[in-house]
């Protein structure tokens, strides 16, 4: 008597369906991965913000910490803005404190365009006298065109009125 083999049979049928199956799926990614290669050469490589963009005619304003002669607490913020390495779309302004953060999202704004930016701050930023007797104030700023990175305010005590100090832009 013949022992029955325990275990699938496959068909021809369906051995040609699963080797069709699995070719088709290899084909889909192969594709797949070279659409994915020709959208990263069709974007253009981002560019330094701080190269991107003109930063001009910085003003803070703010008051002395009490108890310190090298600290202040910045609570104003306004400054200029012009692209220059083209039109900047979706800008985006950030800084520690701020009040509103999406008040500071710009749609578009044109080549050669100046923007006016005033940041105020909710909670003040401190900032502490550098040796050479300049306030760093950090801000971020990225766009569709410029990774994300920092710039920085290198300001100087302007005037002083009783606690209130004003600072322009080195």
């Amino acid at each position: 008597m013949k022992a029955k083999t325990k275990g699938r049979k496959y068909t021809r049928k369906r051995n040609i369906a699963i080797a069709a199956t699995i070719t088709i799926m290899a084909t889909i990614i192969i594709i797949s991965a070279l659409n994915q290669q020709t959208k990263k050469e069709t974007n253009p490589p981002k560019e330094d913000p701080n190269k991107y963009f003109l930063f001009l005619n910085a003003e803070a304003q703010g008051q002395k910490l009490s108890g310190s002669t090298t600290a202040l607490k910045i609570e104003y913020l306004q400054f200029n803005l012009i692209p220059v390495g083209g039109d900047a779309h979706d800008v985006v302004i950030f800084a520690e404190g701020m009040t509103n953060p999406n008040n500071y999202w710009y749609q578009e704004i044109k080549n050669g365009t100046t923007q006016s930016i005033a940041i105020q701050f909710g909670t003040p930023i401190r900032v502490i006298k550098q040796s050479d007797g300049t306030y760093l104030i950090e801000i971020e700023i990225y766009s569709r065109e410029t990774w994300r990175d920092k710039h920085i305010f290198k300001m100087r005590i302007d005037e002083e009125i009783g606690n209130y100090v004003f600072l322009k832009e080195e």
